[in-house]
């Protein structure tokens, strides 16, 4: 299997906090950050003896900078300097060392002389026992490419000397790393993996901020790690990641998600080269079948409004629960189960958030178990449930209902075939049946307020475990501030209709165990449900007692100048209070109910074609209206 390592710039805390921590999500060494040990109180030699106590081996010495020289006087002192680096790596029982290209003026910038000051450290290493990994720094100010480092290298043609490949590096320039398969994997000396999101910025400033664990990013690292791997290289992929957030962030949560972010990258590069030899590969995602169910927390507080609400948009008390204050509400083949209960522990995953919260999202699929196992595998927790006061008698063993947390407040429930009996038996049901009219037909998707830590780490479960591809995320300035929104889409499942979450995250928010969530005035989290013709549902909801928030009439004015809007159509939205929005695809019409607490909300859409986004253009002209509304 292949090797994992990890820089330990990448992580918050102490030096002996970062190796705990590295140790305990499963890497098997680390890469040095010469800052974080020259800051430690460790001796080399307890550095090394608790490396080896934790079962992790030190791969790295880095960085090594500015060797090469115009002045020979100062390239002398490099050699000094590089030497005693030498005799401190004897000490940690680290025999590689990177050696990054000088962006400083006084960079070499003729490639014969800088092989021959390369051959010079390379000797000195070689006598000791140690590799010289030379890097090219994007920002480098005579080279700044892999293919030149590995040009120069090979001129050099020195058993102690190789290259190292990082991905930043490359990428973040927008070079083809295709060339890489021309490198020999034995002359590949370290491998250094980090994302990024686009950002039209300084290279620089980019790289010591910004930068992200594999699947965090834009980047196309399962295209690079195919590249790699099709060289032989046989060392370990390590994650050199430079980012603001992660360095104030929970050392062991960051640490757990870099390792799930490398067997992420595994299986992508497995898929793209079937049959490769010692890349991971989990359980494959079995088929699910949409969203079926939706569990609220509203606590006794908000559930009257929750039941008010939900009964304005055409859906009907279906029973209550005999142990429990939950009740089932239907609509169709949707049902919302709204928990009325003070202590909402076997519903919500965080206690203490504040409600209403969607605490529960139910996917119906035939293989829990085979969710469950991959989950596991991907490191992501996962667990099976069962349902209080469910009594189901089954000769199969499998899982009815297993559980994944995706953020403190809201768990993804893939619901088996048995668990449908579970609810039946748990429930006492309405005396009569339901007769209410039929107007939604689905889920379209779910936004879930996101606080800033935890955003990158919610975004690399989902599409580590369900595969979920992001669309192009938007800032959205409004009356309150400025959303970041970032939707993520399934498909391929077997569903006929494809999973959509969308995560919203608020700059400024409180963050921490006493605001488990981001919320704000006007609202973020919302349910948006389908229907097959927004007109005639919103004359519907009119009679069901549906009050919403009202648009400004200066946004219909605006439409007008945008799109080529039928005047009985806009005359129609006006009317209902229907936004729009269109792209190449196809066209796009929602409109909201109020607020229930301080966030909550449900969304009713109809997508005419295949129109991609979900409206994010007009959420400033919802918030606004919601304000209004007095939320």
């Amino acid at each position: 299997m292949i090797r994992t390592s990890i820089a330990t710039v990448s992580l918050s805390g102490t030096l002996e906090q970062k190796l705990t921590a590295i140790a305990a999500a499963g890497f098997d060494g680390f890469e040095i950050f010469e800052p974080d040990f020259i800051g430690s109180a460790l001796t080399p030699a307890a550095l090394a003896s608790r490396a080896a106590d934790l079962g992790l081996s030190i791969d790295l010495y880095q960085p090594f900078r500015d060797l090469d020289s115009t002045d020979e006087a100062q390239y002398a002192r490099n050699l000094v300097r590089a030497e005693h680096k030498f005799d401190l790596m004897e000490q940690l029982g680290c025999d590689t060392i990177l050696v990054c290209s000088s962006p400083l003026p006084s960079a070499v910038r003729d490639d014969d002389r800088l092989a021959a000051q390369l051959h010079g450290l390379a000797e000195r290493a070689h006598r000791r026992g140690i590799r010289v990994a030379y890097e090219a720094l994007a920002w480098g100010a005579h080279v700044n490419t892999y293919r030149h480092a590995w040009n120069i290298v090979a001129a050099v043609d020195h058993p102690a000397l190789g290259t190292c490949l990082d991905s930043f590096h490359i990428l973040s320039r927008g070079d083809d790393p295709a060339g890489i398969r021309d490198i020999p994997g034995e002359k590949i000396f370290f491998l250094q993996l980090a994302d990024a999101p686009a950002m039209a910025m300084d290279v620089l400033q980019w790289s010591r901020h910004y930068r992200k664990f594999p699947g965090q990013g834009t980047f196309d690292l399962a295209a690079f790690g195919a590249h790699v791997h099709a060289t032989g290289y046989a060392g370990p992929w390590s994650l050199e990641i430079f980012n603001d957030v992660f360095r104030q962030s929970s050392t062991g949560r960051t640490a757990a998600d870099a390792h799930r972010s490398l067997r992420h990258l595994q299986e992508q590069v497995a898929t793209r080269m079937p049959g490769s030899a010692g890349l991971f590969v989990p359980p494959a995602r079995p088929d699910i079948d949409g969203v079926v169910s939706l569990r609220i927390a509203a606590g006794p507080d908000r559930a009257a409004q929750l039941r008010t609400m939900l009964g304005s948009i055409g859906f009907g008390y279906a029973g209550r629960h005999r142990e429990h204050e939950l009740e089932l509400w239907r609509h169709g083949e949707l049902t919302v189960a709204v928990d009325a209960t003070s202590d909402t522990a076997w519903t919500a995953p965080a206690a203490g958030t504040p409600l209403p919260v969607l605490s529960q999202i139910g996917i119906r699929s035939a293989d829990p178990d085979a969710w469950e196992a991959r989950a596991l595998a991907l490191e992501v927790p996962a667990h099976e449930v069962e349902l209080p006061g469910a009594v189901i008698e089954s000769a199969d063993p499998a899982a009815d209902v297993v559980r994944l947390r995706v953020t403190e407040a809201t768990s993804i429930d893939l619901r088996g075939p048995a668990s449908r009996a579970a609810w039946r038996e748990a429930f006492e049901p309405q005396s009569q049946p339901l007769a209410l009219p039929s107007l939604l037909t689905g889920v379209d998707h779910v936004a879930l307020a996101v606080r800033p830590d935890d955003w990158d780490g919610i975004m690399l479960r989902l599409r580590s475990v369900f595969g979920m591809q992001p669309n192009e995320g938007v800032d959205i300035p409004d009356s309150v501030g400025q959303l970041r929104s970032q939707s993520l889409t399934m498909t391929g499942t077997g569903s006929a209709s494809p999973l959509r979450i969308s995560l919203n995250m608020v700059p400024g928010c409180p963050a921490g165990p006493e605001h488990p969530t981001a919320i704000r005035r006007g609202g973020v989290s919302h349910v948006a449900f389908t229907c097959a013709d927004i007109f005639a549902t919103a004359a519907e909801l009119v009679t069901l007692g549906h009050r919403r928030p009202a648009i400004s009439a200066n946004y219909y004015d605006d439409l007008v100048t945008r799109f080529d809007l039928d005047p009985q159509i806009l005359w129609q939205m006006r009317e209902f209070g229907i936004l729009y929005d269109a792209d190449g695809g196809g066209e796009y019409f929602q409109l909201f109910t109020e607020t229930v607490g301080a966030d909550l909300f449900f969304e009713i859409v109809q997508r005419v074609g295949d129109y991609r986004g979900q409206g994010e253009l007009n959420s400033a002209v919802r918030v606004a209206a919601h304000l209004r509304a007095g939320c």
